[in-house]
């Protein structure tokens, strides 16, 4: 049963908890982003890479790093940063701050948060709160992971790569129109699901871990439950939505750019679409090719998870301890 007392429910610090969520999530995608891009950028290039299947994951992963190394130097590891950070703090802020409304609406215009921090509502309203959520930054943050995809998987010297964020966006504007801002986009809306499916369980577990730790600890949560119950549920979430990722990645990659993948260039198929890089995948790689990069994916999104998610709690913790609405 959902509890609606007023006096258990949270207030906020800025005046809006949509906006307490949204400042707390900028914050952990900054710190995550900037410590875990490096990952980010191998796990990118592993997932436009149609060959090499005949290599463990590791050895792919180690040899796009040296290749990235040889080619721009330590640098090139951070390549595409400025559109990361760009894109994580868009996201990961416009997300909380719609899953909070969202949440709040589904309690009926008032705070569906209590004070300790966890959720009123239900596993089902959870799950649709986070996908609707994940829907709508998606539709607007889409442009912004076109221009990191394809800093990603082009080199400094390549003719067709792009001097940054706003360099991509302009020439990607001129040359494709609107359209090629939002490649990838339908992959991307199939794969709001994983935050929808993510913070079920994460929402779930957060519950039940504190009502745990209450009874028998007699304290709140720590950075250990925070660290286990947000890699629990990247994972669960992960495995079920990774391959609308690499959809995604094929879809935005430069149209007719030699492209620098795991091993070096030309290794870069051409799509026409949703339906060509999915029959395309299956015939030339099968299952597997969905799950290409998973394991570098792996390595990045779980440290980078948590520390997203233990920034976030600390800040939005905070904010619940200093209240002024």
């Amino acid at each position: 049963m959902q509890q609606r007392q007023t006096g258990q429910l949270a207030g906020s610090f800025s005046g809006s908890l949509a906006f307490d969520h949204a400042l707390a999530g900028v914050g952990g995608a900054v710190v995550s982003t900037v410590a875990m891009h490096p990952l980010d950028l191998i796990k990118i290039r592993l997932q436009v890479d149609v060959a090499s299947q005949d290599e463990a994951i590791l050895g792919r992963a180690v040899r796009a790093a040296r290749h990235v190394i040889s080619t721009d130097g330590i640098r090139g590891l951070y390549r595409g940063l400025g559109a990361n950070l760009a894109g994580n703090c868009a996201s990961w802020g416009l997300y909380f701050a719609w899953y909070t409304w969202i949440k709040d609406q589904m309690a009926g215009g008032r705070s569906a948060e209590t004070k300790s921090g966890t959720s009123i509502l239900s596993p089902g309203q959870h799950m649709l709160a986070g996908a609707v959520a994940g829907a709508l930054t998606q539709c607007i943050a889409n442009p912004l992971w076109v221009v990191k995809t394809r800093i990603c998987t082009t080199s400094r010297g390549d003719p067709a790569s792009y001097r940054g964020l706003i360099d991509g966006l302009l020439q990607i504007s001129k040359k494709e129109g609107i359209r090629g801002l939002y490649k990838g986009l339908a992959p991307g809306l199939l794969g709001v699901a994983h935050g929808g499916l993510q913070f079920m369980a994460y929402e779930e577990m957060k519950k039940r871990r504190l009502l745990w730790r209450q009874k028998h600890a007699s304290s709140g949560l720590t950075a250990v439950d925070f660290a286990l119950m947000s890699s629990t549920s990247k994972v669960f979430a992960l495995a079920i939505t990774y391959p609308s990722q690499v959809l995604r990645s094929r879809l935005q990659q430069i149209p007719g750019a030699t492209g620098t993948t795991a091993v070096g260039a030309s290794r870069m198929a051409t799509y026409n679409g949703l339906g060509d890089v999915f029959t395309k995948t299956i015939r030339l790689e099968g299952v597997s090719g969905f799950y290409k990069g998973f394991g570098p994916a792996l390595l990045r999104v779980l440290p980078g998870n948590i520390v997203t998610f233990l920034v976030y709690e600390k800040i939005a913790g905070f904010f619940r301890s200093h209240t002024r609405f």
